[in-house]
């Protein structure tokens, strides 16, 4: 085996050891359990930050160089961050702070009570900052679970569609429950939503997206050997437990995630049936079924589900989208706030975690209502403010590095599995993020780092079938 390959990649038989299970399992469970939501203040934090760096132990004892080479860039980029974030929160001589742009009311209230000349941090909100640092414990431990583990793809995956599973189960409970907030885990939450382990519905849905792809990929590649009659019917189950929690979810961006994730879904059994049937040819052997019946009796019950919603009425997130006055809420109302705040702030940024507090500078009176703003409700408008330039150099750099690495599956994989899954993934996360905060959340943190830790090593490895 090569050198730069990763115990990830080193059992061919898609087994992972025992002690694994349990590295992988009990870091997801704490984190499902304590990391729902985005809020500065949740009382879960203060159990989840600690845990996660205790966990930083048993990782160094398993982990060798060979596992951090084949997550490198992933760290680098973790590192990336969290050294614009610590630069942040230095100090700066008062006329170079002056200088940034976007000082100049602090710098006046500054020098009408007599604090002209101290030296200021980049960070409008240092405390906030100095939070958003210490929040990137969870996906920084995450990752080096993930490489300290040796656990093979199929594990990895496995390991996020039983999560991403149970919270589907979850949320449909919390449904049937009605307005009892015994299985809310968050004091500020969605009560009587499919929230599952998350604070917000939004974020829930956007994970059963994810999970929806992340299934159908298990089921439909030969490579994870999916083969009995008894898998294939528990991972379709699965799907249809997951899909039914979208339904019945709240989430606009959801629902919609939800449409490309069964698109992409429906492509990932065609080209794994593909597969399959050229290998049953080489074989000699015939196809047990045509890929037109699949496809049929998956979307039949899936029409099945989405019509008997439809005649009760029972798709609120559907009924979000018609109603009227939709396209009128306060998302659409901020996009002038955002443009005003990334021309004062472009540059090096108000600091990460300042938005909440950066926000009233700014708010207009029309937009001062009982409920506050806590996020850009656009996560990549607020990198740029929280980060500026820096930060938007950092996103710049993933972003080529993702392109590259699905450029390179694409034009040298005998198969568009990989491509395809791949290009689903980053769609649904970057188009959530464009109208909500999901990576904001350590959960889908620990998701979305587990993911790109697995894209890494298929970087490293285009040609791999699959």
């Amino acid at each position: 085996m090569p050198k730069t390959e990763m115990k990830m990649t080193r059992d061919q038989n898609n087994s992972i050891a025992p002690s694994s299970w349990v590295l992988l399992g009990l870091f997801a469970a704490f984190v499902a359990l304590l990391g729902g939501s985005s809020r500065p203040d949740a009382a879960q934090i203060v159990l989840l930050r600690p845990m996660a760096a205790l966990y930083l132990i048993p990782i160094f004892i398993f982990l060798g160089r060979q596992d951090l080479s084949a997550i490198r860039a992933p760290l680098m980029f973790i590192g990336a961050l969290g050294l614009w974030m610590l630069l942040q929160l230095i100090p700066l001589p008062a006329g170079l702070w002056q200088a940034l742009p976007g000082r100049e009311p602090v710098a006046e209230i500054g020098a009408q009570i007599g604090l002209a000349d101290i030296w200021r941090p980049i960070s409008l909100v240092p405390t906030r900052t100095l939070n958003a640092l210490a929040s990137l414990i969870v996906p920084l431990a995450a990752l080096l679970v993930l490489a300290a583990a040796g656990a093979s793809r199929r594990a990895i995956l496995m390991v996020l569609a039983a999560l991403g599973s149970l919270n589907a189960l979850l949320g449909i409970l919390q449904v049937i429950g009605g307005s009892s907030q015994a299985l809310f885990f968050y004091e500020i939450t969605n009560f009587g939503s499919a929230v599952g382990f998350f604070a917000n519905h939004n974020h829930s849905a956007v994970f059963s997206s994810l999970t929806l792809v992340i299934i159908a990929f298990l089921a439909t590649q030969p490579e994870f050997r999916f083969d009995r009659a008894w898998q294939k019917t528990l991972l379709a189950a699965l799907f249809l437990l997951v899909l039914l929690a979208a339904l019945v979810g709240l989430s606009r961006a959801g629902l919609l995630t939800t449409v490309l994730a069964l698109g992409a879904s429906a492509l990932l059994f065609r080209i794994g049936w593909a597969k399959g049937h050229r290998r049953r040819g080489q074989g000699g052997g015939q196809p047990s079924i045509k890929p037109v019946w699949a496809l049929a009796v998956l979307a039949a019950s899936i029409a099945g589900v989405i019509a008997i919603f439809l005649m009760f009425d029972r798709i609120p997130a559907l009924n979000r989208v018609t109603e009227s006055g939709t396209f009128d809420d306060l998302r659409w109302s901020l996009l002038p706030i955002l443009g005003e705040m990334i021309a004062a702030y472009w540059l090096t940024g108000a600091g990460f975690g300042s938005f909440e507090e950066v926000y009233h500078i700014h708010e207009p009176a029309s937009l001062m209502l009982p409920s506050y703003v806590n996020q850009a409700h656009n996560d990549w408008a607020q990198l740029l403010i929280e980060g500026g330039v820096p930060a938007l150099a950092i996103l710049a750099i993933f972003t080529v590095w993702v392109g590259r690495g699905i450029l390179a599956m694409w034009r040298r994989n005998s198969s568009l599995a990989r491509p395809v899954f791949w290009l689903t993934v980053a769609a649904i996360i970057v188009f959530a993020s464009l109208a909500d905060y999901p990576l904001r959340t350590p959960l889908f943190q620990m998701a979305a780092i587990w993911l790109v830790g697995l894209f890494s090593i298929d970087r490293r490895n285009p040609a791999i079938s699959g």
